[in-house]
């Protein structure tokens, strides 16, 4: 029979790899539903550039049909086209652990937004457009 020489030591090894294996839940901490309701619903965001396939296509007042996005905590928003005031309404909610913006709009057109960055100043999503390019949009926070 084979006697280990170092018990306390080989003990002490195997409890330090089965512990290496637990996912560390406090190293990433995810923002709460709450903590991004409260970033979207704070002021309006403009729209200040447009992206296709990686290549900037549209920024500031050169985007044609620039808006802002205002959001409320019921659960509702509003688009407002930039040149001319008009609004549009719509219903939004956050899904999937925060990580998709969905959107219903004025007509009933439903859309899923990948949100890439969201924080007290910066709204960022992607999704696929018509002619099946990835476009990312990024609007500042306004007051």
């Amino acid at each position: 029979m084979h006697k280990l020489r170092y018990p306390v030591l080989a003990l002490a090894l195997l409890t330090l790899s089965l512990g290496s294996c637990k996912k560390d839940s406090a190293a990433t901490p995810q923002p709460t539903a709450t903590s991004s309701t409260q970033q979207l619903t704070t002021g309006s965001w403009r729209l200040d550039q447009i992206k296709q396939g990686g290549q900037v296509t549209g920024t500031g007042s050169g985007i044609k049909d620039q808006y802002s996005l205002t959001f409320r905590t019921d659960g509702t928003y509003t688009q407002k086209l930039l040149a001319d005031g008009t609004t549009y309404p719509g219903t939004w909610m956050l899904m999937s652990n925060n990580t998709v913006l969905h959107l219903i709009d004025n007509k009933g057109t439903s859309n899923d937004y990948a949100v890439a960055a969201l924080t007290a100043t910066e709204l960022r999503y992607t999704f696929t457009n018509k002619t099946g390019a990835v476009e990312e949009r990024t609007f500042s926070a306004q007051p």
